[in-house]
């Protein structure tokens, strides 16, 4: 708390720049298990541009560790400077840890889209992940483009239509803005007349003030259904054959469960995971995370995706209060062992397996998807 007052005295009161060095933590701490990729003596490995993260929880130390563990060769890749294009010449394959913000996303973005596009460079992740990456409007335009259980979205860009429909939506609605985690930037909208006041905020010249000083939510809105039934966010973590997951509660006279801090580590329903596995298999990437919520005849909506899952700990999943994951075996079985890993390294071997070793077609693992369409998936469980 205390290093917070300071930071935001140096920089709103004082108007330093608002420059933060890389973390770092302890990547060991939990004990997480060891994240190995079968390759090939014959093969020669990618020499790899490594960024770094400023996040509480950074990203950066778990790629480190992947590397270090399955013999990788790799630098720092000083990517803001000015320098960046003639200094990524050097790699094979530059593995990004976007920091949280607009503005950081943004640089990357670009930086990514003339890498691979321009340059023919391997990014991870890859440009069409960073268009999902807190991006609440695209990964919903690919979630309804897919047919999967999105809850009721509402997003316009166009003022006189919100005008038209307000009266037309069941109450109350949750607004968010495009991007933002934590809850943060999420508001119920109880009525037409408060919808009315939002919309006006956001479609005027400066537009709605955010959490970020330097940021505005500008000439849209995102207006999704509350789903009412039991209160809890379920999140589904996929990463290749291996699924985690928890359920976050919301505290007392608030809707909003993520952001909470309330987190319930519990074995996961058998239909939260077929959702996730069927978007994560239809979305494609490395690894996702899938929030849903239950309405009150027990069907799942997911609410929000994430492509890029950031966590304080390896232990993501508790069956019968023993930390562990399930593994998806070929015949739909979901198998918990007691193991627990970094999800950053997981995705990183899926990514490496997808891009270097396996087939386009072989690597999206045809049977998550068959498993799921077939109803086939049931527990097992080992120590």
């Amino acid at each position: 708390m205390l290093t917070r007052l300071k930071r935001y005295f140096s920089i709103r009161i004082l108007g330093n720049p608002d420059i933060r060095n890389p973390r770092e933590d302890d990547v060991e701490l939990y004990k997480p298990c060891d994240v190995i990729v079968d390759w090939p003596r014959e093969k020669k490995k990618p020499f790899v541009g490594l960024t770094r993260d400023t996040n509480e929880n950074p990203h950066w130390t778990k790629y480190r560790r992947f590397l270090k563990n399955n013999g990788f060769d790799f630098e720092i890749f000083e990517y803001h400077r000015s320098d960046w294009l003639e200094a990524a010449k050097n790699f094979d394959l530059i593995i990004w840890s976007p920091n949280s913000g607009p503005a950081e996303l943004d640089e990357i973005k670009r930086k990514i889209y003339i890498l691979e596009k321009k340059l023919g460079k391997k990014c991870f992740p890859d440009y069409e992940t960073l268009l999902l990456c807190d991006d609440k409007v695209m990964s919903t335009y690919f979630l309804k483009m897919n047919g999967l259980p999105v809850a009721d979205t509402f997003i316009s860009n166009d003022y006189h239509e919100i005008e038209q429909m307000k009266t037309k939506f069941l109450f109350p609605l949750v607004s968010k803005r495009f991007h933002g985690a934590s809850s943060r930037e999420v508001d119920l909208i109880k009525n037409p007349a408060q919808l009315s006041r939002f919309s006006r905020r956001a479609f005027s010249f400066y537009g709605k003030k955010c959490s970020n000083a330097y940021f505005r939510q500008k000439n849209y809105v995102y207006l999704q259904r509350l789903v009412n039934g039991d209160g809890l966010d379920v999140r589904v973590n996929v990463a290749g054959n291996v699924v985690t997951g928890y359920f976050r509660k919301p505290k007392r006279n608030d809707f909003r469960a993520s952001g909470s801090g309330i987190v319930i580590k519990e074995d996961l329903p058998l239909e939260a995971v077929e959702i996730a596995l069927k978007t994560y298999g239809l979305i494609g990437k490395a690894m996702l995370g899938v929030d849903m919520m239950r309405d009150r005849e027990g069907k799942f909506w997911i609410i929000e995706i994430s492509p890029f899952i950031g966590v304080i700990t390896p232990i993501q999943m508790k069956v019968d209060n023993v930390p562990g994951c399930y593994f998806l075996l070929e015949d739909g079985t979901l198998e918990f062992k007691k193991d627990n890993y970094w999800p950053q390294e997981l995705a990183m071997k899926n990514f490496l397996e997808r891009n270097y070793l396996l087939p386009e077609a072989e690597w999206k693992s045809n049977f998550v998807l068959s498993v799921v369409s077939e109803k086939k998936l049931k527990r097992n469980f080992k120590g």
